[in-house]
């Protein structure tokens, strides 16, 4: 047949092979009738092709949707995999530190069960008694040799206040030196009292003490180291009048002694002696408003920058409340005793660290020369007191000899 006549041949139903797929069986669309067969034929098959392409299209997204969602699901399972992984790592851990913290803690017990032993096998041994004490005085621990010291067992004298075993002369100073250690916080010097024993009569112990702190810093008792003197023992009287009991320092008699023997040594070499007196600007109303075991440290840090200013042949004394010697034997001449007097004024104008405050005093100095102002200790003492209350007269914090105030002082220092 010709393409003429397969061109208008009516009843021929049309025809399109796409691909490998035949479209001659399809039916025809009713629309397809006013079209010319010419024409229709393509636009069937465009349509088709389209179709086609659309549903390629249609399930090449459903079968990469379907790949994403499969890359996601096997992303989530190695993750979920992963952190299952960490997991059974910090379990593992977590129970590796816990065997490590329990093996910790039984040796740390063990340790202090050993440090334990040997320490109550160190007390039993001791001669000394041991005891601590609350803050408020009362015994919480004795050592086991307390049974002999005390002639009853230590364990019926636990949470007993202290007073009612210390004689009650004595119980002044034991309270003195206990405020002293809760308000410095150290380690405080000997203190001697009596005790009542079982039997009634009274024994000499001497006992330094030290504040207790818990972990973190906090002040929680006392812990004191005992000795006994014997039930005879009696203060040393002339220990005593020799040297203060706060400071440790020469007492006046023994100042006055070693003035009287600078002054024959002054006399036989023709030297000058200088006796200098110091007292405290205002001490009292200090010790009324901070009180006795505030104004004890005070006292004690007074004496130690005194002591720092002076030479080691020099003497410093304490002759009692805020009153303090110095002695300076073989002093060149007046304006070296004033060099010393001013750097002890100025070394106690200096702040005072106490109770988390600073502390500031000032002080009156008196000073008297050999043989300017006086020819034994008597007249020396008297001058320099003399010389002191010139200072005060004069608005304190002030040097002051027996006749003057050294207004020049200034000049002669810098020329010095």
């Amino acid at each position: 047949m010709s393409a003429r006549e397969c061109a208008t041949a009516p009843s021929a139903a049309p025809s399109l092979t796409v691909g490998l797929i035949s479209l001659a069986g399809l039916p025809m669309p009713a629309w397809a009738s006013s079209v010319e067969p010419s024409v229709a034929a393509p636009v069937t098959g465009v349509m088709l092709v389209a179709a086609l392409v659309a549903l390629w299209l249609a399930k090449r997204r459903a079968d990469l949707a379907l790949r994403q969602h499969q890359a996601s699901l096997a992303s989530l399972r190695q993750d979920w995999q992963a952190a299952e992984t960490r997991w059974q790592a910090v379990v593992e851990q977590s129970d590796n530190a816990r065997q490590a913290a329990n093996r910790e803690r039984d040796r740390l017990e063990q340790a202090l069960f050993s440090s334990e032993q040997r320490l109550l096998r160190h007390l039993e041994c001791a001669s000394e008694l041991v005891f601590a004490l609350d803050l408020d005085g009362r015994i919480q621990q004795l050592s086991a040799n307390w049974r002999q010291a005390l002639g009853v067992d230590p364990e019926h004298l636990l949470g007993q206040s202290h007073a009612w075993l210390v004689h009650s002369d004595d119980l002044p100073a034991c309270q003195q030196i206990i405020e002293r250690a809760l308000a410095s916080r150290r380690l405080q010097g000997e203190v001697e009292y009596r005790i009542r024993h079982a039997e009634g009569d009274w024994h000499w112990h001497a006992a330094r003490v030290a504040p207790l702190f818990d972990p973190g810093g906090r002040m929680v008792g006392l812990l004191g180291v005992a000795r006994e003197l014997g039930a005879d023992r009696r203060p040393d009287a002339l220990q005593r009048a020799h040297f203060d009991a706060l400071t440790g320092l020469p007492g006046r008699i023994l100042c006055l002694d070693r003035l009287r023997q600078a002054l024959l040594q002054a006399e036989r070499h023709g030297e000058r002696t200088a006796w200098l007196q110091v007292e405290l600007d205002h001490f009292k109303s200090l010790n009324e408003r901070w009180g006795h075991a505030i104004g004890d440290l005070v006292l004690l840090e007074v004496a130690a920058r005194i002591a720092a200013c002076v030479r080691r042949s020099d003497t410093v004394g304490r002759a009692g409340g805020d009153q303090f010697m110095v002695l300076l034997p073989a002093v060149g001449c007046e304006r070296e005793a004033l060099e010393v007097a001013d750097k002890i004024r100025r070394a106690l104008r200096e702040p005072m660290p106490l109770r988390g405050q600073r502390l500031a005093l000032t002080s009156s100095v008196g000073v008297a020369l050999y043989p300017l102002h006086g020819m034994d200790e008597d007249e020396l003492s008297l001058c320099a007191g003399l010389a002191i209350q010139r200072a005060k007269d004069a608005g304190r914090d002030r040097i002051a000899l027996p006749d003057r105030l050294p207004d020049d002082l200034p000049e002669i220092l810098e020329a010095a």
